[in-house]
C-alpha cells in the first residue's frame, strides 16, 4: 500500500477482528454509555418492587449486541463486588419454546462458573417442568381418554422417584395446586440464588426482537412473573418497533402498546447516535476487512482518504446502522474485487459512483432504484442532496448523477438544459465542481449508462453473494 492508503491496527493473531468484545475495541464509543448506564441500574434497582427491566431499545442492527458482548467483558474484568452476569441470546432458544428453563439453564450456569451449587434452582426447575409437561399429559388422557405421549409418561416416571408417594393419578384441582406450589418453589430458589450474589444479578437479554412473536410475549410473561425479584436486573436489547409487531399480532392491532410494554420494562434507554469520528473508524476499519486483504483480495478503488471520505460521509449523512454499513461495505468488496495488476486503477467516477449505490440501496432504496433506471427526476435528486448527502457542494454530487446518466432528461435535452431545469444557476454549472467535462472523463471512455451498470452489478451482487 502507498502512504496514503488507509491502515488499521492489528490484533494479537495479527488479523483484523471484526468480532469486538472488548472496549479498547470499540468502534462507537460505547463505554462512558455502559458507565451510565451502569450507575443507573446501581441507584433505581433499589428503588422497584421486584426485579428491574431496563429495555436497550435500539434500531435492528445497531450495534446492541456488541454493545452488551463489550459491557460484560468490562464487568468481568471490575472488582469484587461486581453483579454476576447471565448473558442470554433469546433467539437461539427461541425453538426450544419455552424461555423458562433457557434462563434457568443459564442462571444455573453462571451459578457454576461463580464455584457455586445451583442444584436446589435445578430440581426446583425440574418439578416445575415435570407439572407443566407429564401431568397435563395425563389430565388430557383423564378428560379426553387419549393416551399422553412417551415422553410425558417417562417424565412422570422420574418425577415419582424423585418425590416418595407422588400421586400417580390427580384430579384436576390437586393438578393445579401441584403446579403452583412448584412455580412458588422456583421462584423461591430464584430468590435464594439472587439474594446470594451481591450486589444484584444482571440478566443480558439479546435478540429478543429476533425472536417469534408468541416467543418473545411469552419471554416477557416469564421475565415478570417468574423472575420478579428484589436484585435481579434484565437489560432487554430489542428494536421497540419489532416488539409491538410481535405483541399486536399476539393480541390485535387494537393493542395498547404503551401500556402493556409499561407492565414489563420501567425504563427504555437508547444508544447513543454514532458520531461523525466513529462512521470514520467504522469505515477505516471495514475498507482492510471487506475491500482489501492482502492474498485474498485487491481493490479496483484507490484505496486513500479521500476514497474513504466519501464513504464515511455517505453512510454518515444516511445514519445508517453498524449492520448496514457491514452490508455495505460486503457489497463494495464484491464490485470492486480485482487482480494485483488491475488494483487501485478504477476510474474515480465510477468509484464515487458505486459507492454511493452500495449505500444508497441500503439507506435510500427509492434513490437507488431511480438512478439505476436513469429516471431520477433532477429537482428531487437536488433537493435530496442538499437534505441528505451534500450539503456543502450540492451541484458537486448533481454532476455525478448526470453525467453517470442517472437523471431524467427530456428528449433533446443537454446537461446544461437539465442543471438549470432542477435549479441551478450559471455561476454553479459552471463553477469547478460543476465542469461536466471533468466529471464526464472520471466515467472513462463513456459517461451514459453508468449508473444503470452499477444497479446491474449491484442488483446480481446482492443476489450472489
Amino acid at each position: 500500500m502507498s502512504s496514503s492508503q488507509v491502515t488499521v491496527p492489528k490484533f494479537a493473531n495479527g488479523t483484523e477482528h471484526m468480532n469486538i468484545a472488548t472496549f479498547q475495541d470499540d468502534l462507537l464509543e460505547l463505554r462512558e454509555f455502559s458507565e451510565r448506564l451502569g450507575r443507573f441500574i446501581d441507584t433505581e434497582h433499589e428503588f422497584v418492587e421486584g426485579s428491574l427491566v431496563v429495555a436497550l431499545s435500539s434500531r435492528f442492527g445497531s450495534g446492541k449486541s456488541t454493545f452488551l458482548r463489550m459491557w460484560r467483558s468490562a464487568m468481568e474484568d471490575g472488582d469484587e463486588n461486581r453483579p454476576l452476569v447471565v448473558s442470554l441470546n433469546a433467539w437461539e432458544s427461541d425453538y426450544n419454546g419455552d424461555p423458562l428453563f433457557a434462563i434457568v439453564s443459564a442462571l444455573a450456569e453462571a451459578v457454576r462458573e461463580k464455584g457455586e451449587a445451583a442444584d436446589a434452582l435445578l430440581e426446583a426447575a425440574k418439578d416445575f417442568g415435570w407439572f407443566a409437561t407429564a401431568i397435563g399429559s395425563q389430565l388430557v388422557n383423564v378428560l379426553t381418554g387419549i393416551d399422553p405421549v412417551a415422553a410425558g409418561e417417562v417424565a412422570q416416571r422420574k418425577r415419582a422417584e424423585r418425590i416418595e408417594g407422588a400421586h400417580q393419578t390427580m384430579d384436576a384441582f390437586s393438578i393445579y395446586e401441584a403446579r403452583r406450589n412448584a412455580m412458588y418453589s422456583l421462584k423461591r430458589a430464584i430468590r435464594e440464588i439472587v439474594a446470594s450474589s451481591k450486589p444484584k444479578v444482571l440478566f443480558l437479554v439479546d435478540e429478543l426482537d429476533r425472536c417469534r412473536p408468541d416467543y418473545a410475549i411469552t419471554y416477557l410473561e416469564t421475565i415478570k412473573h417468574l423472575f420478579d425479584t428484589s436484585g435481579a436486573v434484565f437489560i432487554l436489547a430489542a428494536d421497540r418497533q419489532q416488539l409491538e409487531n410481535s405483541a399486536k399480532t399476539a393480541f390485535g392491532i387494537d393493542l395498547d402498546f404503551e401500556e402493556y410494554y409499561r407492565k414489563f420494562v420501567h425504563r427504555e434507554v437508547e444508544l447513543p447516535p454514532i458520531s461523525e469520528a466513529s462512521y470514520i473508524r467504522l469505515a477505516e476499519r471495514y475498507v482492510n476487512f471487506y475491500l482489501e486483504r492482502e492474498g485474498a483480495r485487491f481493490c479496483f478503488l484507490g484505496l486513500d482518504h479521500q476514497s474513504v471520505g466519501y464513504i464515511s460521509g455517505l453512510i454518515g449523512a444516511l445514519k445508517l446502522t453498524p449492520r448496514q454499513i457491514q452490508e455495505v461495505f460486503r457489497t463494495l468488496g464484491h464490485l470492486f474485487d480485482t487482480t494485483e495488476e488491475n488494483r487501485g486503477r478504477l476510474y474515480w467516477c465510477l468509484g464515487v459512483g458505486s459507492i454511493a449505490m452500495a449505500v444508497f440501496k441500503i439507506g435510500a432504496p427509492d434513490k437507488f432504484h431511480a438512478l439505476g433506471g436513469e429516471r431520477l427526476d433532477a429537482g428531487e435528486a437536488l433537493q435530496f442532496i442538499k437534505n441528505s448527502i451534500g450539503q456543502s457542494y450540492p451541484e458537486w454530487w448533481f454532476a455525478i448523477f448526470l453525467t453517470g446518466g442517472g437523471l431524467y432528461a427530456n428528449e433533446g435535452e443537454v446537461p446544461e438544459d437539465v442543471m438549470k431545469r432542477a435549479g441551478l444557476t450559471d455561476d454553479q454549472s459552471h463553477s469547478s465542481h460543476g465542469d461536466l467535462s471533468h466529471f464526464r472523463s472520471g466515467w472513462g471512455r463513456r459517461s451514459s449508462g453508468r449508473f444503470k451498470e452499477i444497479y446491474e452489478k449491484i442488483q446480481q451482487v446482492s443476489q450472489w453473494s
